[in-house]
């Protein structure tokens, strides 16, 4: 089974259903063989403007997605320090 991390153009890509391109993103989310990660970055990506500006269908579809995600970075300290390392070996310390 391999493991897809969904970014947050690929989901606005497939819950928009327009064209080719629409169409290979929503065939990445329909494979059998993939599970998914995610993380709170990339809910918080999608819902919010899917919400705000009412596109209730496409918030059910991002709601649909993030039921199906089986690995979650839930360690947030954690993937920012490791999102700082790997740009350029930056350490980010919490402020106090």
């Amino acid at each position: 089974m391999k493991i897809a991390f969904i970014d947050s153009g690929v989901l606005v890509t497939a819950a928009r259903g327009v064209g080719e391109d629409s169409e290979k993103a929503l065939e990445v989310l329909a494979d059998l063989n993939r599970e998914f990660a995610s993380s709170e970055f990339i809910k918080m990506e999608v819902m919010p403007k899917a919400i705000y500006n009412r596109k209730t269908a496409e918030a059910e579809f991002y709601e649909l997605f993030f039921s199906a995600v089986t690995y979650w970075a839930n360690d947030i300290e954690e993937v920012i320090q490791d999102a700082y390392s790997t740009s350029g070996g930056y350490e980010v310390h919490p402020q106090s």
